[in-house]
């Protein structure tokens, strides 16, 4: 077999040592990628529970609040194509290594931000912003190469819970950061617990720069058995990059617009839980400080409980079912159960009941997040990364468009009705799943070789 259809290497360097017995090392990597989602969510979440106490510091106004919470989903949003582009072109292991070292340079120096520095007063809502901004730009690439990886390692049947898993990484690191985020604050101060945030994300990223690789045929840890099972539950062995040709299929492909539609949706629907929730218990409804952290770890806590449980219940629907239903069916009822558990929760006087309905909301919501990924791998390999980004990207767009004009709707609407609007935006995301067919590809046929037919 010449080595163009060999894209496994199975023959090509007999003394490389493998494992005898057939190896499961395609789950260390996916336990990996969780890792990096929990630090990547530390980071993302830790300015929602100190921005307060910045506020009170640097005197900001409701309007700068809302623009430095945003700024960050704002960068997120211009990042994730050119980020998804790069997971394409460079590989996941390399992309996620740099990813990770500038996370954790950002947040050090979010911890260095003064109205004063030498004598000169600097304008602290611009240096907030700016580096919001950027971390967002930086840690878009994440999720899109999350997906880059899941395309190079894992098989069709196991997409779905391998990506719930690493979005339950996500939940865990959101669910963990309030209550963390806060007690560091309360006992030390806002700037030691960005400092600290910054600590363990070099160390993940370190962690994941040791242990990964692109390819599994690659991995001394890999055995001919897992390589050849990897193989053997593809669509394809090899994929093409992305080209032109790619790019015109993206571009007729309904597929691709009701994705990024309902990402779009999506984020609208779910940014109270990423920027305004903490403000929300602890300024409307008069939550104190450690408790409101509690309070938001539990909406993490419950998106960590939903991911891995939406993956494997999508995953088991294509069994049963196929496309398109398969893929359809978990985020249609669940981020529209989610959106109106959204609109309910705030009529809810209770504090603690209020706080479980829109757990129970955030959990429906990240049930579905597996769907989007997998789907998005179902119908296109060559670009998993590129389509991923802009999928990505608009949804973030739609959270950052939210979080900024949440601060201006909620005093002229107040804070219930303007959370019942997120909560209606999050049914639209889930209906829109009624047109998406995830057997429909994008990529040009291919066949077992890895040449177009």
């Amino acid at each position: 077999m010449p080595p163009s259809e060999n894209p496994l290497h199975l023959d090509e360097d007999p003394g490389l040592p493998r494992p005898l017995p057939t190896s499961h090392f395609r789950w260390t990597i996916v336990a990996l990628l969780c890792g990096v989602a929990m630090v990547l969510y530390v980071d993302r979440v830790n300015l929602m529970v100190a921005v307060p106490f910045m506020k009170e510091e640097f005197g900001l106004s409701e309007a700068a609040r809302g623009n430095v919470l945003s700024a960050f989903l704002f960068g997120y949003a211009v990042g994730l194509v050119p980020g998804g582009w790069l997971a394409d072109r460079l590989g996941a292991h390399r992309v996620l290594a740099a990813a990770g070292l500038s996370w954790s340079l950002l947040t050090v120096l979010m911890a260095g931000v003064r109205q004063e520095r030498f004598g000169v007063t600097l304008d602290a809502e611009t240096s907030l912003v700016t580096l919001r901004f950027l971390l967002g730009v930086c840690e878009a690439c994440a999720f899109p190469t999350f997906g880059r990886a899941l395309a190079n390692w894992m098989r069709r049947g196991e997409r779905a819970l391998a990506s719930g898993l690493i979005h339950c990484g996500a939940g865990l690191g959101g669910a963990l950061t309030p209550v963390f985020i806060a007690w560091i604050i309360t006992t030390s101060g806002w700037r030691e617990a960005f400092a600290i945030s910054a600590i363990v994300t070099l160390g993940m990223a370190i962690l994941w720069w040791k242990t990964a690789t692109d390819d599994p045929a690659a991995h001394r840890r890999v055995s001919a058995a897992e390589l050849a099972l990897i193989a053997a539950g593809k669509e394809e062995l090899r994929s093409e990059r992305a080209g032109f040709a790619w790019l015109g299929r993206m571009l007729r492909s309904r597929n691709a617009y009701l994705l990024c539609a309902s990402e779009f949706f999506y984020g609208l629907g779910g940014f109270v839980f990423l920027t305004w929730f903490y403000t929300y218990f602890k300024e409307a409804r008069g939550a104190g400080e450690i408790y409101s952290g509690f309070l938001s770890s539990v909406n993490w806590l419950a998106m960590a409980i939903g991911a891995p449980l939406g993956g494997l219940l999508c995953d088991r629907c294509v069994r049963r079912w196929g496309s398109p239903w398969g893929r359809r069916l978990v985020p249609l009822v669940s981020i529209s159960l989610s959106g109106a558990c959204s609109m309910m929760a705030p009529m809810i006087a209770d504090n603690n009941l209020s706080a479980a309905t829109f757990a129970l909301a955030a959990g429906l919501l990240y049930a579905a997040a597996a769907a989007f990924w997998s789907t998005l791998i179902d119908v296109t390999r060559q670009g998993t990364g590129l389509l991923g980004g802009l999928m990505n990207g608009i949804g973030s767009l739609g959270g950052a468009l939210g979080a900024k004009y949440f601060a201006a709707l909620h005093p002229q609407i107040g804070y219930e009705r303007a959370l019942q609007l997120a909560g209606l935006m999050a049914i639209v995301s889930g209906l829109i799943w009624l047109g998406i067919d995830s057997s429909k590809q994008i990529d040009a046929p291919q066949s077992t070789t890895g040449e177009p037919r």
